[in-house]
């Protein structure tokens, strides 16, 4: 009898994770460049976190969402999912407060 196939569900759960990261990063892309071409960030604050959530922390979560085979060899599996977790909640926060000082 061979092993179980597939050993894992990881590229079945980053499979369905990437379709949330994928929708979201190209969401705050356009929303978020509209925001700022519309001029809508008034302070200083709202503007320096639009530009920081558009330039950084986007392409960071997109990033850690690509490199799953690198980064699983190097911290299990367990630690892809709560790094990808953590990108994706300072990313939310950031939008979520970014949405507040704008509005």
């Amino acid at each position: 009898m061979g092993a179980n196939w597939p050993p894992s569900r990881f590229w079945q759960f980053w499979a369905i994770a990437g379709m949330v990261v994928l929708t979201g990063a190209f969401w705050w892309g356009v929303e978020g460049y509209a925001l700022f071409e519309g001029q809508y960030a008034r302070g200083q604050i709202a503007d320096g976190l639009l530009r920081f959530s558009l330039l950084i922390l986007t392409p960071a979560l997109v990033l850690v969402w690509l490199v799953a085979a690198w980064l699983r060899r190097r911290i299990g599996e367990g630690g892809y999912w709560q790094l990808l977790g953590l990108v994706a909640m300072i990313w939310a926060g950031a939008i979520l407060v970014t949405r507040m000082l704008v509005a």
